[in-house]
């Protein structure tokens, strides 16, 4: 993976998109917090055009990428479980709320289990304070096996939901499924989640910031693009007035 200018600009559209589209997704299955997807959308908006236009942060590029998927799939799975808890309890019941807050919580606790473990395979390399991505080649097959147990044992979970609860509870299958896949990502990611979390300790115990190894092309890509051009005449012109 080469994170230059043009990939650092599209893989964040990417990912502020279809954060969007979970937010509205959301927002039809849980009209009753408007107010919230409003401000995490204005807040969204303003972090995505730092990360594209402004950061030169390795760490923090890949953390708040890697938070957007999976935000992305924890909105649509805690919408899904809260609506289909509430068909069944009642929205204000404390039973669709524990449902909505079970997808975080999962994500979560796997996120802590894989980042506190040891790596076996460091993704990164290093020159100097610059940073680049080394994919790794192979897989054995082995390593492929809790992902696809993962993944099956959560089809069966969301089988028996629904011979259960019946057809109406199918939305349970929707938010397992969505559950599973924030899971399996954080599976096949955990090395680089393991490398960003030791690179981030780096980072506080040494007071250095990693950047990107294409770095002087992305910050004269930088310079072309219109919207940079535009943030650096604002800030002159608010420099210029406070002098």
């Amino acid at each position: 993976m080469i994170l230059d200018s043009d990939y650092l600009k599209r893989s964040a559209w990417v990912c502020f998109s279809v954060l969007v589209f979970a937010m509205v997704l959301g927002f039809s299955v849980v009209p009753f917090f408007w107010c919230v997807y409003l401000f995490v959308f204005i807040v969204k908006l303003s972090w995505f055009l730092y990360l594209i236009y402004f950061c030169e942060r390795f760490t923090f590029y890949l953390w708040s990428v890697l938070a957007s998927v999976q935000s992305f799939l924890v909105v649509l799975a805690s919408s899904v479980a809260f609506s289909s808890a509430a068909d069944v309890w009642g929205l204000a019941s404390a039973e669709a709320f524990i449902a909505g807050l079970l997808p975080v919580v999962l994500v979560f606790l796997t996120y802590c289990i894989i980042a506190r473990t040891q790596p076996s395979f460091h993704p990164f390399e290093y020159s100097g304070k610059k940073v680049k991505v080394v994919p790794r080649i192979s897989q054995s097959k082995s390593a492929r096996y809790p992902a696809a147990l993962l993944a099956g044992a959560s089809t069966l979970v969301a089988s028996i939901f629904v011979i259960i609860f019946g057809v109406p509870a199918a939305g349970v299958v929707g938010a397992v499924a969505l559950t599973t896949c924030a899971l399996v990502i954080l599976y096949h990611l955990r090395h680089s989640v393991r490398a960003l979390r030791t690179l981030s300790i780096k980072e506080k115990t040494t007071s250095g910031r990693y950047t990107f190894m294409e770095i002087d092309g992305i910050r004269e890509a930088r310079g072309r693009w219109w919207i940079s051009r535009f943030f650096t005449w604002v800030a002159s012109r608010c420099a210029s007035t406070d002098a």
